[in-house]
């Protein structure tokens, strides 16, 4: 057993290019970066899991695992449990500073359990990706990109949540591929309301450009809702996803549906 607080130090001191190996085991204890802790093209920092490495939040205030501002970082092979969020990765202040939002953040092979709102929460800036990442739990939605301009989520497996995947807030050019979304009331929220504050600056649309390819969807309420005004083709996005749900609509199977948002 580690207790997180005795990482701050080795945290800190990452530069472009190192990569940080957790211990193995339990960690005792939420683990914050350091603000704006910064890899660089080419070389990224990476923080890894150790053998069975599990990050307990234990301070519902704050995420499992994350920073403000952060640029150029992998996480890999690293699961948590509990916080506010499992992973949270956001910009400094609300006013989208280039110097403060993020950029080039890759989860690869992470995991969240029951955290109290959101499994992984990325807000504020550009190039978030995830790869082979699992979620379940929490009270509001499993993966929520905020103001993210280009990001990806694929390949990964979502259950017990409201809603699987929340793209909001002027997230644009999203691509979301080969998901299993699996025991959640709503599937995919393409565009949510969002106060004026936390709007992105170089869009008015909730959400746009969002690919929605291959994902099998089976929920109990809407696999697909769209923002009103949405730029997607709902057509297409029936052909391109295996959608099942138990509610229904005017007595059928309603798939795909569009919300206010």
């Amino acid at each position: 057993m580690t207790i997180a607080a005795s990482l701050s130090r080795r945290l800190a001191a990452l530069r472009p290019g190192d990569t940080f190996v957790l211990p193995d085991g339990d960690i005792i204890g939420n683990i914050t970066l350091p603000r704006a802790l910064s890899g660089a093209k080419g070389k990224p920092i990476t923080i890894k899991g150790g053998k069975n490495t599990r990050v307990f939040g234990t301070d519902n205030r704050a995420a499992a695992i994350g920073g403000g501002g952060c640029k150029w970082m992998l996480l890999r092979g690293i699961k948590t449990v509990g916080g506010l969020n499992g992973f949270h990765f956001g910009q400094n202040g609300d006013d989208y500073d280039p110097a403060k939002v993020i950029e080039q953040i890759y989860l690869v092979d992470c995991h969240a359990i029951d955290p109290l709102d959101d499994c992984f929460k990325f807000n504020g800036g550009s190039e978030a990706h995830m790869n082979l990442c699992s979620g379940r739990g929490g009270r509001d939605q499993i993966v929520d990109f905020l103001g993210i301009r280009r990001g990806s989520i694929r390949r990964s497996k979502f259950s017990g949540a409201t809603c699987a995947i929340t793209c909001k807030g002027g997230s644009q050019a999203i691509e979301i591929r080969a998901n299993d979304i699996r025991n959640c009331v709503d599937g995919i929220h393409y565009g949510e309301k969002t106060a004026p504050r936390w709007q992105a600056p170089w869009t008015d649309r909730s959400a746009e450009r969002i690919t929605i390819v291959n994902n099998d969807i089976s929920v109990t309420g809407n696999p697909i809702a769209l923002a009103k005004g949405a730029d997607a083709d709902v057509a297409q996005l029936l052909r391109d996803n295996r959608l099942a749900t138990s509610k229904r609509a005017k007595g059928q199977m309603a798939r795909l549906v569009e919300v206010y948002g």
